[in-house]
């Protein structure tokens, strides 16, 4: 691969601009004004879920991979170990852009930002119903012995679904463009060869966009144009999460009546300048709370999944005679939420609706 296109995960500006451009409007929409649909945005941005240790968060290693991948793509390899120095870096460009088209996170984000857009709930896993039952005779008797999650192709084709209902269909279309199943399918299955500054397809065929005719050889320059694409794609969706998520500072310290029935308050937290989950305090004195830290700890505290992956929450016990003002609390005592961490004041809920400081 000649060094003016060596496909890296550092994709040309302007490509990045392009998909961010496409990608922007996913990021708010006025509904989110909307105190529960609020709520909803922030678990899809800190991507809520159960309690994970540190060292087990598989997007925080697929950055690692790539950070490595792309620094190993600029080294200047000495020639005496690498006589090819750019069929090296083909090879390097080619598990990167597969790494990219096979995470789970960008499905899961975009499928999310989409639901939201569409007024539906967020899901922990958005494609648990794609996921297929793999069958096994076990003494005589048919059993699942394993679940085959989803395809990339039938994420996709979910997405483009979700994108076309939720009036954005350029999003499906752009996420379609960047996954060449051809080129992924010969890396994984170790189908193809690196020779003359092209990629070999062992079988198959490429379509190739510059002479438009089905090939088994991909140049060095069409194959540049293919991979740096996904990584321009995945580039402008991490760099719009990330500053959708440092765009929520002005909800520090602040406290929004967020459940009208059991009068949960609800309180977003931040590491820095970045929102990594929330506390709700319901009246009854009991604290719910979901995080999900930069290192990729995650922590989940009277909170439950539903079997559609959306939150619900453990709210305490009930009263036993309940009075108008919440379930929780008994008709002759006073509210009393939990103290807020790591300080001695208690939230209250407001007799005007809106958020507030203590």
């Amino acid at each position: 691969m000649s060094d003016s296109a060596t496909a890296t995960p550092e994709p040309a500006e302007s490509r990045t601009r392009h998909f961010a451009d496409i990608l922007n409007p996913l990021f708010w929409h006025d509904d989110f004004h909307k105190m529960d649909r609020m709520f909803e945005w922030a678990c899809t941005l800190v991507r809520a879920a159960g309690v994970k240790d540190t060292g087990w968060d598989s997007y925080a290693e697929s950055l690692a991979l790539l950070t490595d991948l792309t620094h190993l793509m600029h080294i200047d390899l000495p020639n005496d170990n690498f006589p090819q120095p750019a069929d090296t870096k083909a090879r390097l460009a080619l598990i990167s852009y597969c790494h990219v088209l096979e995470m789970d996170f960008p499905y899961e984000l975009l499928a999310n930002l989409l639901r939201l857009c569409l007024n539906l709930k967020y899901a922990m896993t958005p494609f648990s119903h794609l996921n297929q039952p793999v069958y096994k005779k076990i003494n005589g008797v048919r059993a699942i012995v394993r679940i085959a999650p989803a395809s990339p192709e039938k994420k996709i084709k979910e997405i483009i679904e979700l994108s076309a209902k939720a009036g954005v269909p350029e999003v499906g279309t752009a996420l379609k463009g960047i996954y060449n199943p051809t080129i992924r399918n010969a890396v994984y299955h170790s189908d193809y060869a690196i020779h003359d500054n092209s990629m070999h397809l062992l079988s198959g065929n490429y379509l190739s966009n510059k002479n438009g005719i089905l090939t088994p050889q991909i140049t060095f320059d069409e194959l540049a144009e293919t991979t740096n694409d996904a990584f321009a794609f995945h580039s402008a969706l991490l760099a719009l999460w990330r500053r959708a998520r440092n765009s929520c500072t002005d909800f520090r310290g602040k406290f929004l009546p967020y459940d009208r029935h059991y009068k949960g308050v609800l309180e977003f937290m931040f590491e820095g300048d970045t929102l990594i989950g929330f506390r709700v305090y319901w009246p009854n004195g009991t604290l719910s709370t979901c995080t999900r830290s930069e290192n990729g700890q995650s922590w989940a505290q009277n909170i439950h999944f539903n079997p559609d992956g959306s939150i619900n929450f453990f709210v305490g016990l009930f009263a036993r005679h309940p009075g108008s003002f919440s379930p929780c609390v008994e008709h002759d005592a006073d509210p009393v939420y939990a103290l807020v961490p790591g300080t001695d004041k208690r939230p209250y809920w407001p007799s005007v609706l809106e958020g507030y400081e203590l």
